[in-house]
């Protein structure tokens, strides 16, 4: 199937979609407060962008030059993703840890509490 046989309105249609779901991903980003939750919304950009490279490869007929970008970008997105879920798991493990010290320490001793009982020892 070539350019000239879809009707304009179609090729509209693509590029909305695709700068829709870019938008899409981009609010999930900045909205969201689960880390989560904003990784799906990064993913969802980088995809929009792989689908707007391959569309414009298409129309301009250089599929192979926007190929070898998708490509490019898919590693790259894959690195990313990668080390954002390393991130969030390791943060997740020091808060756990952090949230399991408070939680042993008691509710009603703080800080000053534990300084206290350590200049009384002296």
């Amino acid at each position: 199937m070539t350019l000239s046989d879809l009707p304009a309105w179609t090729l509209t249609v693509i590029h909305i979609s695709i700068v829709l779901v870019f938008v899409l991903g981009l609010m999930c980003f900045f909205l969201r407060k689960r880390y989560i939750r904003q990784l799906v919304g990064l993913k969802l950009m980088l995809q929009s962008v792989s689908l707007g490279l391959v569309f414009t490869g298409w129309q301009r007929k250089d599929t192979y030059a926007a190929q070898s970008m998708v490509i490019s970008a898919l590693v790259i997105e894959a690195v990313v993703i990668g080390l954002a879920l390393t991130m969030i798991i390791q943060l997740t493990k020091q808060v756990a840890a952090r949230q399991e010290e408070h939680d042993r320490s008691g509710p009603d001793q703080g800080p000053s509490a534990a300084c206290v009982e350590q200049e009384g020892d002296h």
